[in-house]
């Protein structure tokens, strides 16, 4: 297997790290997805979202509705590129608490391991008309499943 080879496989498994942390709403997991300097961005609707992962992990770790709306999340790794010992990646999610996301991470490989350097992402909401579409082309819910 060539190394490019190897290097995509790697990052294509941090990010189902990254789902599987999610799914099963587990916080320390999510720590582990993710560089202890990691940050995220994005959107909830119109709110404007600017934290550090530990944010996320908080949220994670206080979603007791897990068990209802896990067993519906689908995702899709729509991209990953690689270059070198950086690498990106795109994730749709949809059902993730009920909603439908576009994720785009930013990862670094440090001592061999990928990790997630950064998060901005993008909650796909019917009601706007700007995230009508908004899903990457050629993937769509059910593409491809948590266990």
């Amino acid at each position: 297997m060539s190394q490019r080879k190897t290097a995509h496989d790697a990052v294509r498994a941090a990010v189902e790290a990254y789902v599987s942390a999610v799914r099963a709403a587990d916080p320390k997991a999510v720590r582990a997805a993710f560089r202890a300097d990691a940050h995220m961005w994005g959107y909830l609707g119109e709110q404007f979202v600017s934290a550090p992962i530990e944010a996320f992990s908080e949220v994670v770790a206080a979603d007791e509705d897990a068990p209802r709306w896990s067993r519906d999340y689908t995702y899709g790794i729509r991209a990953v590129e690689v270059s070198g010992d950086v690498a990106v990646a795109v994730l749709d999610e949809y059902g993730y608490q009920g909603h439908d996301f576009t994720n785009h991470f930013s990862l670094v490989r440090q001592d061999g391991a990928w990790l997630i350097a950064s998060k901005t992402f993008f909650r796909r909401d019917p009601e706007r008309s700007d995230t009508a579409g908004a899903a990457g082309a050629g993937v769509e819910p059910g593409d491809q499943t948590a266990d």
